[in-house]
């Protein structure tokens, strides 16, 4: 169970720092896909990231 909650937290902590790159790369000028594209990837994977935690947060309370 020890490795589960690492691997999700790892994958949480990565899911996390993708979607803050997103969106500072959102905030840049002269970005091909658009700002708004950008940003709505950044929410989405951000999002994923914090569901993942709360969930290695969750298996790291029943173990």
């Amino acid at each position: 169970m020890v490795g589960i909650t690492f691997g999700l937290f790892t994958i949480s902590i990565l899911l996390i720092f993708g979607g803050v790159n997103y969106y500072l790369s959102s905030q840049r000028g002269g970005v091909y896909p658009p700002r708004k594209v950008l940003q709505q990837k950044a929410f989405v994977i951000f999002g994923a990231g914090v569901g993942t935690l709360l969930l290695a947060i969750i298996a790291l309370w029943i173990t």
